[in-house]
């Protein structure tokens, strides 16, 4: 996830939260053309946080595995000496109790967009989330930042979904949720005066496309950091809000 403290604007409009260009660009993946040949003979993609754990997948996948040695230790303490593949892994476990606990997200998740559900893309999309993080990642005295991963993870996914095969607005699909993962890490910085006009902004955005994964992929990215242990307060805030918005995503 982002470091929230790199932005400098914490005041009215997350419209201007520091996150790259991309992050703010809607992809509009069901209207997206499907090519009916392109990946007939690509493999298909479905991980888990088990499998990626094993190292079973070391060999198709060896850009994730290389997050090993991408260690992180931000200033506000969401990471303390933290591995981001280990990060990734516990996000994947956390989007999986989730969806253990909230078995009415099946109705919308389960829906295929072409070869792939719904879910099946949030889950590849959680996997490669902080995928940029290994060629962002700067040192300043003993933290690290991480400014600009996101748009870095979006080029380095649309590389490495080409050898499997997820149609174009599948890809187009995990691509978005990726560019725009740390959205809701920003707009829920405390005290954020226009935080309700902010939460309007995103669901007009992306009510129709993506908004219910950006939920679930925040809410999992936030509930195993170390947040909890460097200010409980905080994320209590914060997991309320992914409940109360997961909640509401189960009855639709």
């Amino acid at each position: 996830m982002a470091d929230a403290r790199d932005s400098k604007s914490r005041d009215s409009n997350i419209m201007r939260v520091q996150v790259p260009p991309s992050a703010h660009k809607k992809i509009n993946f069901m209207e997206m053309p499907e090519s009916k040949s392109e990946n007939q003979e690509k493999q298909r993609l479905i991980l888990t946080a088990q499998d990626l754990r094993s190292g079973d997948l070391a060999e198709i996948l060896p850009e994730f595995y290389e997050l090993k040695d991408a260690v992180e230790n931000s200033k506000d303490g969401w990471h303390q000496q933290e591995p981001v593949f280990d990060h990734t892994l516990s996000v994947m476990e956390a989007l999986e109790k989730i969806f253990s606990d909230n078995k009415n997200l099946e109705v919308t998740f389960d829906k295929k967009i072409d070869n792939y559900s719904r879910k099946e893309l949030l889950e590849i999309a959680a996997a490669f989330h902080d995928i940029g993080k290994k060629e962002a990642m700067v040192k300043e005295d003993e933290f690290t930042k991480c400014a600009g991963h996101e748009e870095i993870g979006v080029e380095k996914t649309k590389m490495i979904l080409e050898r499997f095969d997820l149609s174009h607005r599948e890809t187009k699909l995990v691509l978005d949720i990726i560019a725009n993962h740390s959205i809701f890490h920003h707009l829920l910085t405390p005290n954020n005066p226009n935080f309700q006009g902010d939460l309007d902004n995103l669901k007009n955005k992306f009510g129709g496309t993506i908004y219910p994964e950006l939920i679930l992929l925040s809410y999992a990215d936030t509930k195993n950091s170390k947040l909890r242990i460097v200010n409980p307060e905080e994320f209590r805030y914060r997991i309320d809000f992914y409940k109360k918005e997961t909640e509401k995503l189960a009855i639709q």
